[in-house]
Parts: C-alpha cells; structure tokens; sequence
C-alpha cells in the first residue's frame, strides 16, 4: 500500500517535470537595451510583455534586459510611464533594441497655466512640441525651434541678423498698435519679452538646448488663467529638468555651420549703370567713377558660427538635479554683425516626507554681446557701382571715398568699418517654487508657492570717429554714445489645488490663486559729441566738447486673483470655467481692474455607446466648445497721466538777450495723455474636434474660432497744441478675426527597423476692422515707407483688412506694363494722375480720393509640413513652411525704380537704381502705384537634417553625427530678395542666409 501510494505521487510529478522540460526547450532568451529616442539615455524600469501572455520583465538600471519568450510567440510590448508604447515582431534574432519617444509624454499630460490636466481631459485649444519635433540648424533665438510646427501660429524673423527679434502671431493677433505677440511663461515665470537697445531679442538668453517642450495656449478657454496678457494667446516653455533616481549622464552636443546670402539685390551693375546715365542724363556723365564694385559684396560674407552646450543630468531616489553650460557665435552675414552667448542653467528637485513636500529651484543666466551693423546693406543698393571704395588722398574721411554732402549717402564700406557700435547684457532669471500636499489632513488638497525674478543688466556703446563722413558734413565732429539699460521683476504666486474623485462617475479639481508682479526699468545714458581726438574711441568722454545725459526711469505692477474648476463626468463630459481678476497700474483708477472669465466644455464621443461602432475606424474623437475674455495691457507706461519731458540741447526755448547773445532755456513740455485709458478686450470662440485613426496612428484637430476685440488702442491725430502735442494714444475701435485651423499627425510606417512620421498643420485666418473712432472717414493712414517726406502706404479702414494697402489703381498698355508718368496717354492735352491711375470714384479727376485698399500683408493661409524617417541608425528629417495669398509692397523698387534718380541731386552725386526701372520706364518716383503691390506667396525649405546614431558603443555612450541644410529652397513669385515681411513693407531688409551645419550629439 504504501508503494502504491508512492507511485500514484511519482506519476504526477514526472508528468509535471516532462512538460516543464519540453517547455523550457521551446523557449527563446531575448536580450536587448531601451533608450530615449531623443538623448539615447538608458530608460530604467521600462516593461516589456509578450503579447498574448503575462510573461513580462523590466531593465535594469543600464536600460538592459532578458526575457525568456515561449515558443509561438510574435511579438513583444514595450511601455514605459510618459512614452509612447511600441510593439515589435520578434523575427529571428535574439537582441531586440528599443528606442521609445519621450514627446508622448505631452500627448498625455499637457500643461494649461497653473497646472496640468490629461489630454483626453483638456477642453481648450492647446497644442505642444517636444524635443523631437524641434527645427534643426544654427538656432540662436529659441523661438525658431518652434517655426512652422503648430497651426495657427506664424513665426518670422524680423530680418537676417543673428539673433535678430521674432515676430509671432497666434490666430492673426488681436491688436494694431499694443503689442501683438504672446505671452511667455518660463518654468512658471511670466517673462518681459520687451527688448532694449543693448540686445537684438530678448529671448536669446535661453539656450535653446535647455528647452524640453513649448506649450501653446491658443483660445481663450485656456489662456483667459492669464487674464490682461492672454489675449494674443500663452506660449509656456518648460526647461530640461534632472530625473529622480536616474544615473548621472553627461551629454555634449555642437555643430559648427556656415552661411551666405542667396540672392543678389535687384540693382544695376557699373556697365548697366553707365550706359542708363549716358541715356537718361548725358550731362551727369563726369560724376561717374572708373571702378566696377559690387557694394553688396563688399558689405556680405561668408558667415561662420558655432555653438557648444555641456550638461550633467541625474538624481537619487528622491532627488533629480541638472547643470549645462553652453557657449554659441554667430557671425552674420553682413560685415559687421555678430552675437555671442554664454550660458548656464541649474535645476534641483527634491521630494520629501513621502512626496508630501516638493521643492523644485530654477536658475538661468547668460551673458551675451552683439556686434551691431548700420545698415549699411540698404546704402549697399544704391551707392554709385562706378565709385571705387577706397581713396587714398582722402584723409579726412580715413581713406574711403565719400561725397562731401550732407545729403549724399555714406559709402557702406567706411560706414561698416568705421563705427563701432556693440551692446552687453547680462539676463538672470529663477524661480523657487515649494509644493505641499495635505493628503493626510484632507487628500487631494495641495499647495504651491513660486518665487521669481527676472533681471536684465546691459550695456550699449557706440562710437563714431571725426574720419567718419556723417559726422563732418553735419558738424558733430565724432560721437560716443553710452547706454547702461536695466530691467527687474519679482514674482509671488501663491495657490491652492483641490482634486478628488466622488464615485466612479464624477472627478473635480478646484484651483485658486493669488499673483503679484512688479517691473522696473531705468535707462541711463550720456552722449558726447565734438570730440577733439579719435584715439580714445570709446574713451572719448572727457575730451568731447558738447554732452547730453538722460535717464528715463519706469515701473508698472500686475496684482491677479484667478481660478480654476474642473468637472469629470464618467470621463465623458468635461467642463472647465476660470475667472481672473486684474488690476494693472498702466491704467486710471477707474480702469485699472479687469474680470476676465471664461468656459469650456468637451465631450468625449468616442466614449459613447452609440459610437461603439465607430472605433473600428476612429481611435478618439472629441468635440470641444469654449468662450472666454482676455486682455491686452502691453501699452507704455503712464498712457493715463499728465506727463513732461526735459528738451534736449536742440530744442529750447529762446528768452531774450544776454551781451547781445540770445539766451536758449530748457523747456519742460507736456506730453499727451488719456485719462479713460483703458485696456483692449478680446472675446473669443472657439469649436474644435479632436480626431484618430487607426489605433492612433493618424490623430489630428480641427478647429474654428472667432474673436472680436473692443477698445482698440491706437496713436491718433488730436488737435494741435493739446498738450504741446498732435498724437495721443487712445482707444478708437473694433476688430474681428477668425479662421480654421487644421492638425495631422501620422505613423506612416512603424517596423523594427524602419519608422516614418509625419505631421501637416495648417491655418486660415482673417481680419477686419470693424469700428474706428474719433477719425476721419478715409480711416488711419499706416505703413510710413522710405523715400519722400510722411508717405504711407496702408490703412486701418472700417471693413477691411488690418493695415491694407492703400493705393492708386494703376493703367496698363496691351502687353501688361505699367504706362509710364510724363506721357499724355489718354490724349486729352494735360499730364496728370489720370494718364496713369484710374478714376476709381468716377468724378472725372483722378486724385488722393481714388486711392482704395488694396490687397493686405496678412497671408489667407499658410501651412507646415515636418517629416522625420529613422531606419536603423540613420535619421532624415525636413520642414516646409508655405504662405499663401500674402503681399508686400516692394519699397526697394518703389524707392529706386525710376530714371531720374540719376538726376535728382546729380550736381553732387548719382545714385544706383533698382532694375525695375528698366521695365516700367518711370522718370518720377510712383510710391503710391499698386504695381509694387506683389504677390509674396512661398513655400520654404526651412531645414532638412541627416544623421547618423552609432550602435553598441561600450557602456551607455551614445554618438550622434548629423548635417544640417537650412534655408535651402525657396519658390517665390515676389521679385525682392525675400518675400517673408510680415509687416508688408520691404525696406532693405537683412536678407535671410543659407547654412550649412556639421554636428555631433554625445552623451557618456
């Protein structure tokens, strides 16, 4: 009995040993490493599952693993908290390598002021880029890495210099005189994006290596938290920060790049120049030189930069702490322009008491030195190609060839290597913000405080020797100007969040706050002129004969209560209301307190049982509504006060006689002011729905929206003497904008080896104004142009675009050419306007009453295009940017485009011409001719990167060597240089470059 009992347990467990047996030899043992895609940083702790079982394991601290997989199996899961999950074939070989995007992490939490909600969640129109999507090149200002990624959005440089300053319009903008451009938010600090004359933008102080992710706030829904300073929309950029319990890695990237100029102004060359003047104006001939110099290639060059940034990035188990560096040079392709940057940036957090306690602490700083030009590329366009650039004998002008006149232009090359003209500055910005959860007294309640500051020290110096021309011909003898401006703001935030789940059903999060923020600015400075020696240069002070010192010294403050509820239903149907209230000391008493509310709601279709159905085809599918208010204070100082200002040595008064002399005093004049100043009001709409296909492989938004902003503020015409002033600036009027804006996100491909991602936005906006007050009915002349005295070109006009152009309707002959002036084309016997300008108002004269808005700068649309191809170790990714049905006026053309140029200050000196004469045949200068209205519609090939990430480097090396082409195609039917003018107005711009860029990423 006792051996029967035995054998019966024996069977059971041979039974039991064979299949595990046959098992184990059935399984395969895979191995492999996970990275960041973007840093190729080893990922700790990341899951990988067999799919179709609970087999499973997770890396090591090394971002290693092992996992026995049984037979059978197709494919493995990898997932790892904030990252994109992927599903790989497992195939035939036994290391399986994983590379997982961080960006996904924004398409789960996405940051809405104040706090984060999850996407799914999110009832306002917010979009975000990460890293990855982020433009490739010679990036100085870092609001490039963002050109051309997010719909609605345009981003344009104000011209071809290095670090130049940005122009960015959200949704059109909402304004024609405060400012137009978004709010910034750094790390949770509100910036003064203002700059000042020591500095090109204000932006560049922010290493564009240190940012992680923008963040834009587009409708009012979600920037009304920001209340006065929402209205033009939020940009929030959020700074690489240290990891909790990742292993310390030190990371270097750097490239160094080249640049040159792609085109060739539109003027004539010497011989062209020659045989016009010995057509047009035979008796000028003496005054033509023997040399042949192209001024644009004496002013240009060949551009060399570079940029190097270091950082150390790690953390124990309740701490994460990053430190960079970074150094950057850019030379400009005009002579004479550069700027230089040094970076640093430290970040520590630390949870304490169970994460209870968190503290995170911010600090950035960077000093930065920009070499000025003078424009001498405008002059470049127009000087005599016959003159030669240099003349010995000229030793008063320090050997350049000048023309003796106070009218004549200034020789470029003597302009770009005489005057010496630099700007320092020193920005410092941090924050400290301490967050404390109450989980134990009442969960779900936290609290958070944020301390900030911003301070910007600079300084501004400008020389100009006594050999300088200008400076002869208009008895200033020599200049040294000095500058030493500065900016502070502090920062208290201070707010409590409240969240709790009630049932399965309801989720609520309460938020409410308190800010204060101050700014200061003062700017110091102190010329000297006449100066009796140029060897001190900048040094000249105390030997200058003649001096003027000022100082201008402003301050303004921003006290805001704001809040925030958020209602859940079943994850469904999602409601958000916020309300901000501020008071501003920029405005009167009565006006210096603003309410600006607003509501959202979005419901989660997808989720529905009726679209049960539908998830064949769709993955999510939202629909989101929201209104709200915001404002728009970014107007100067004081608008609201009687103010005064000192005249300076050229404007005082006369009283008397003192020994036969007259006796000059220095006036205080009054300024003018508006005491109902009061700030703009935006109310906005906004329908978007939120769609995906195919599992998520394709997501995407669409979206309308309508705003309409009231009290416009604008600078207008008063009558004379009010205040010793003509202008004042004021509220007049109304305007709308709306559009549709579109966003596509696809996984084209998704392999082992091979992925493909691209992404589309898109966005068609238009404006009107809809109210002027206080003017005439013609409406508000804008767009000051260069040639003639007070000549503008557009105008603010009730039922048309924001600044349209407003011109004469010009005649043609057969052939499609302008009729050119000084011909009586309609023969009646006089040669007038009518000969060339049609009768638009048909009253039989043709004068400023038939000028009539003429197309506008705004585009109707434009568009982006990313897409970004990895197979295996190698990466290629390009960005098109397109604007379509945009104009600009060409003033290059306008300014120089006629005969007689040749002839207007002949008896002195010969200007250049732009080749556009050569076709309209115009003796007289047309400005006011909708022929240079053109058509700048393009499409740009803003960069296109090839890179290469080497495989298996010991340790957790990681290489990545990489080249960049930026700028590298341009179709355009515009005839200037560059069609991308967001003002509407070519006036000699600084062309845009092409670069070329030699990189390596590494991180140890």
């Amino acid at each position: 009995m006792k051996l029967e009992a035995k054998g019966k347990r024996f069977i059971p467990t041979l039974c039991l040993f064979l299949v595990c047996t046959a098992f184990a030899f059935g399984q395969r043992q895979i191995t492999g490493t996970v990275l960041d895609e973007e840093n190729k940083e080893p990922l700790i702790g990341v899951s990988i599952v067999v799919v179709g079982t609970s087999t499973g394991t997770a890396t090591d601290i090394d971002g290693t693993y092992s996992l026995k997989v049984p037979e059978g199996a197709t494919e493995l899961r990898f997932s790892y908290t904030g990252y994109g999950d992927k599903t790989v074939a497992i195939g035939a070989s036994n290391v399986i390598d994983m590379q997982l995007s961080a960006g996904a992490l924004l398409d789960e939490i996405v940051v809405i002021g104040y706090g984060t909600v999850k996407k799914e969640d999110a009832t306002g129109s917010v979009q975000a880029i990460t890293e990855k999507d982020f433009n490739k090149g010679p990036i100085v200002s870092p609001e490039q890495l963002m050109a051309g990624k997010v719909a609605g959005v345009q981003i344009t440089t104000s011209d071809g210099s290095p670090g130049s300053g940005i122009s960015i319009r959200i949704r059109g903008g909402t304004t024609v005189a405060a400012s137009n451009e978004p709010l910034f938010v750094i790390d949770g600090v509100p910036i003064d994006n203002e700059g000042t004359s020591a500095g090109r933008n204000p932006l560049n102080f922010l290493n564009p290596s240190d940012i992680e992710s923008y963040t834009v706030l587009k409708d009012a829904s979600a920037a009304a938290i920001y209340g006065s300073r929402g209205a033009n929309g939020v940009i929030i950029i959020t700074t690489k920060k240290g990891k909790k319990g990742s292993p310390g890695r030190l990371t270097y990237d750097g490239y160094y790049s080249t640049a040159q100029f792609t085109e060739q102004p539109n003027v004539l060359s010497a011989e062209e120049f020659r045989n016009v003047v010995t057509y047009v104006a035979p008796n000028r001939l003496e005054k033509l030189g023997s040399a042949n110099t192209n001024w644009f290639d004496e002013v240009t060059r060949t551009a060399i930069g570079q940029n190097h940034s270091l950082s150390f990035t790690g953390g124990a188990e309740n701490i994460g702490y990053r430190a960079s560096v970074g150094y950057q040079k850019q030379e400009g392709v005009q002579v004479g322009s550069q700027t230089e940057r040094t970076s640093i940036a430290l970040n520590y957090n630390h949870s304490m008491f169970n994460d209870q306690l968190t503290v995170n602490a911010n600090l950035r700083g960077a000093f930065t030195e920009d070499l000025f030009d003078q424009g001498q590329i405008g002059t470049a366009w127009f000087f005599d190609p016959t003159q030669p650039v240099y003349d010995a004998d000229n030793k008063a002008f320090g050997g350049y060839y000048e023309y003796n006149s106070g009218l004549a232009p200034r020789n470029p090359v003597s302009t770009q290597n005489q005057i010496k003209d630099l700007g320092k500055s020193f920005r410092n910005l941090g924050n400290l913000e301490i967050e404390y959860k109450f989980d134990r007294l009442i969960p779900g309640l936290s609290a958070k405080a944020n301390l900030g500051f911003d301070i910007m020290n600079g300084k501004k110096r400008r020389f100009v020797p006594t050999t300088y021309a200008n400076t002869q011909v208009t008895n200033f003898n020599g200049e040294v100007y000095f500058e030493n401006p500065s900016r502070t703001s502090q920062l208290l935030e201070t707010y409590l969040t409240y969240k709790k789940s009630l049932g399965e059903a309801h989720r609520i999060e309460f938020t409410a706050g308190y800010s204060y923020q101050d700014f200061q600015e003062e700017y110091p400075s102190i010329r000297a002129y006449n100066l009796s020696s140029d060897i001190f240069e900048f040094n000249s002070l105390s030997p200058a004969e003649d001096f003027e010192a000022r100082n201008f010294a402003i301050e303004n403050r921003l006290i805001s209560f704001f809040g925030r509820a958020n209602y859940s239903f079943m994850d469904k149907y999602l409601l958000t209301v916020t309300l901000r209230r501020d008071g501003s000391s920029r405005f009167g008493e009565a006006n210096r307190w603003g309410v600006f509310p607003s509501a959202a709601l979005a419901w989660r279709l997808i989720d529905e049982d009726f679209a049960e159905g539908l998830k064949s085809v769709f993955s999510d599918l939202k629909l989101r509504l929201g209104y709200g208010i915001t404002g728009n204070e970014s107007i100067p100082d004081f608008g609201y006060l009687p103010t005064y200002t000192f005249s300076d040595a050229k404007a005082r008064y006369q009283f008397g006689y003192a020994n036969g002399e007259p006796v000059f005093v220095t006036t205080v004049r009054p300024n003018g002011y508006d005491a109902g100043l009061k700030w703009e009001e935006t109310s906005s709409y906004n329908i978007g729905l939120d769609f995906g296909f195919l599992n998520g492989r394709i997501n995407g938004t669409l979206e309308y929206y309508y705003k309409n902003t009231n009290d416009l503020l604008f600078v207008v015409n008063i009558p004379a003497g009010t205040n010793l002033t003509d202008r004042v600036l004021t509220n007049i009027g109304e305007l709308e904008n709306k559009g549709i804006e579109l966003t596509l996100d696809a996984v084209l491909l998704d392999t082992r080896d091979l992925t493909w991602d691209v992404s589309f936005n898109g966005a068609m906006n238009k404006n009107k104004v809809l109210a002027i007050d206080q003017v005439s009915d013609q409406g508000v002349l804008t767009g000051l142009i260069s040639g003639g005295v007070g000549n503008y070109v557009q105008i603010l006009q009730v039922g048309q675009p924001v600044n349209a152009f407003y011109l004469f309707k010009q005649k043609y002959d057969s052939s499609g050419n302008p009729l050119p002036d000084g011909v009586d084309h309609n023969e009646d016997g006089v040669i007038n306007l009518a000969d060339m300008y049609e009768d638009v108002n048909n009253d039989g004269v043709v004068n400023d009453l038939d000028k009539r808005p003429y197309k506008k700068p705004a585009p109707e649309a434009f568009i982006g295009i990313t897409s970004s191809v990895n197979y295996k170790g190698f990466d290629l990714s390009l960005t098109l940017r397109g604007s379509i049905g945009n104009y600009v006026y060409n003033n290059n053309a306008s300014n120089g485009g006629y005969f007689n140029i040749v002839n207007e200050r002949g008896d002195i000196f010969l200007n250049n011409m732009n080749t556009s004469a050569l076709l309209t045949k115009f003796k007289t200068p047309q400005y006011f001719s909708d022929y240079y209205v053109e058509d700048a519609s393009f499409l740009r090939l803003d960069n296109i990167t090839l890179g290469y990430t080497f495989p298996k480097l010991p340790g957790n090396t990681s290489l990545r060597l990489y080249a960049t082409a930026q700028n590298l195609y341009l179709s355009t039917r515009y005839s200037g240089i560059d069609p991308e003018i967001s003002s509407g107005l070519d006036n000699r711009l600084y062309p845009r470059s092409r670069a070329f860029v030699f990189g390596l990423s590494l991180g140890l």
